[in-house]
């Protein structure tokens, strides 16, 4: 993984876009677990100074998504089983909250584009795109979280994702699904359109839950390989 897939920044501040480009690809899988993130690189390769970088980086740190180390580098940090099965539980708890409310106050729009990303999601992992199928799959659950309408439970999970985003990693080379396969998604929408604050609470448990236990098998698997090397 390098960090070259990172781009040049826009007229805008650059503080932000450096923010909104690491917290992509820390939600997408495009930064693996004990990648080393040096300031002056990432500032070249966005083609800025290294100050709103530096900037950028520290928050991340301060919020536990990044670590910080000597000489102007942080590191994404190495989750084991323990870590990422107590980030799922947190994660069951406040995204369950989350499609409680957003059942109720969800709109017939939100619905609709919901269904049309999960049509994309479910395109992107029967081609074997794991990145694309990441953002598609993000986008999709932050359309219901924002439908909530309640903003600090969003910053919340956000903060989780990018906390839990380096771990999807452990789950590549991903096995083509068929497209049709049965998916907790379905709950979902069927919940959201029947407002069902029970239904769509248990499916996106049963989401973490089935993710969880892919990642932690293949968490466990690598530990093992250390372990014996």
């Amino acid at each position: 993984m390098s960090i070259s897939s990172f781009t040049a920044a826009p007229r805008k501040s650059l503080v932000a876009y450096v923010e909104d480009e690491l917290r992509g690809a820390l939600i997408e899988g495009r930064l693996e677990p004990g990648m080393r993130l040096v300031t002056k690189e990432l500032a070249d390769t966005l083609g800025m100074s290294i100050t709103p970088v530096r900037e950028a980086l520290v928050r991340f740190a301060a919020s536990g998504v990044l670590t910080a180390e000597p000489a102007q580098s942080f590191r994404v940090p190495t989750l084991d089983g323990a870590q990422y099965s107590e980030i799922s539980e947190v994660r069951k708890a406040v995204e369950g909250l989350a499609a409680a409310k957003a059942a109720a106050r969800i709109t017939a729009s939100q619905i609709d584009e919901m269904e049309v990303l999960l049509a994309q999601y479910l395109v992107a992992k029967s081609a074997g795109d794991p990145h694309a199928a990441l953002k598609i799959n993000k986008e999709f659950r932050f359309v219901l979280y924002a439908a909530a309408g309640m903003p600090t439970l969003l910053g919340v999970i956000e903060t989780l994702w990018l906390k839990a985003g380096p771990g999807f990693n452990y789950m590549y080379p991903e096995e083509r699904q068929p497209l049709a396969e049965h998916h907790n998604y379905e709950d979902l929408l069927a919940a959201l359109r029947s407002r069902s604050a029970d239904g769509a609470r248990i499916a996106i448990e049963h989401a973490i839950n089935d993710g969880a236990n892919r990642v932690l098998e293949a968490i466990a698997l690598r530990e093992g390989a250390s372990s014996a090397a």
